[in-house]
């Protein structure tokens, strides 16, 4: 990476990796660069390591930005720190020659549920920051409006003095009555994002209840993706030149995430596919594990883990009340047997990411 590349990188980073070639760049740069060109960062939620060759490969291949995140939740079920986290992504990207696709490492869903949680957030996010992280997304929204207004104002306030891009959120995503009743609503945006800027807090995305999930839809559950309703918050908060961040695309039609651009969607969160590559489960086209009534996933033998793997995990989980979503905590449990599978099951996993 040329000297100029390197001193784009945030401060925090420089300081951290003084040496690295990798071009791990403030996520706010990213945005910025994808509103010009019109187009969507997909953000990719890593819970363990065996997808990331293969998303790192097609980000070079493409020649197209990707940030890699992961959830304060994510924290407690994964092996990764905030430190070891960073410090995976950017080692990947050196050992596969990535030196001029850049990338942005980003703090997602930093969830404050109420006001007793702030000072919990505060100390993660002083802990990202130091570790290199180049992009936050603050989550107080299972609070009412005011409150998430002022836990949002309190905590975002390293990341504006670091000038790091900064992601919001109003409308819990997947709850069934959003932020105040049903959807988040356009009026509400605008003054949640309105009040954010009056306060010295101006976001690059809101992230809104528009009908989306996170994690797997089982049984009759289908993608409900309001993109009606997304256009017209965006361009309530329009004025602001905020764009929207879309969370809980898995599951979602190729076709329809292709037009998620014509509704302010800036930056798309993809998490639980990477889980479903990685484990092998069987899919259907829009990248939703198939499962059987009582919400078995079906694995193939020639996809991801190796099949007595996968028969350990599968019986663990059914042990332990780990069955249907709560699969995800397969990630820390196993995590040493996932990173020591056989090479060409790695391999076959990176082909499919």
């Amino acid at each position: 990476m040329a000297i100029q590349q390197k001193d784009l990188r945030p401060e925090l980073v420089r300081q951290r990796f003084p040496q690295s070639l990798a071009p791990l760049m403030n996520g706010r740069h990213l945005l910025q660069a994808a509103k010009k060109h019109n187009a969507m960062i997909m953000a990719t939620n890593i819970r363990c390591r065996l997808p990331v060759e293969g998303i790192v490969r097609a980000s070079m291949a493409s020649r197209a930005p990707v940030m890699y995140e992961i959830a304060k939740s994510e924290l407690t079920y994964t092996e990764f720190t905030p430190a070891s986290f960073v410090e995976f992504i950017i080692h990947e990207n050196e050992r596969l020659g990535n030196r001029d696709v850049p990338f942005a490492i980003h703090a997602d869903h930093l969830t404050v549920k109420n006001p007793e949680a702030v000072e919990q957030v505060r100390a993660l996010i002083a802990e990202q920051l130091a570790a290199g992280f180049s992009s936050f997304a603050i989550d107080a929204s299972h609070m009412e409006n005011e409150k998430n207004l002022a836990a949002t104002v309190e905590l975002a306030q390293p990341i504006v003095q670091a000038g790091l891009s900064l992601e919001v959120e109003l409308g819990e995503i997947g709850a069934k009555s959003g932020s105040a009743e049903g959807f988040t609503q356009p009026e509400e945006a605008s003054w949640f994002i309105g009040e954010l800027v009056k306060r010295g807090v101006h976001p690059d995305l809101l992230a809104i209840n528009n009908g989306s999930i996170h994690g797997t839809y089982f049984g009759s559950s289908q993608e409900g993706i309001q993109l009606d309703l997304t256009r017209r918050i965006w361009e309530a908060i329009h004025p602001w030149s905020v764009d929207i961040a879309q969370h809980g695309i898995t599951g979602t039609s190729l076709d329809k995430i292709s037009t998620f651009i014509n509704f302010g969607i800036r930056k798309g969160n993809v998490g639980t596919l990477w889980q479903n590559v990685s484990f092998g489960f069987a899919m259907n086209q829009n990248g939703n594990a198939i499962t059987t009534e009582t919400r078995e996933y079906l694995k193939p033998p020639y996809r991801g883990l190796p099949d007595e793997l996968w028969q350990e995990i599968w019986t663990w989980a059914k042990e332990t009340g780990n069955t249907g979503g709560n699969i995800k905590n397969a990630n820390k449990v196993f995590s040493a047997q996932l990173n020591a599978i056989a090479a060409t099951c790695k391999q076959r996993i990176s082909d499919h990411a």
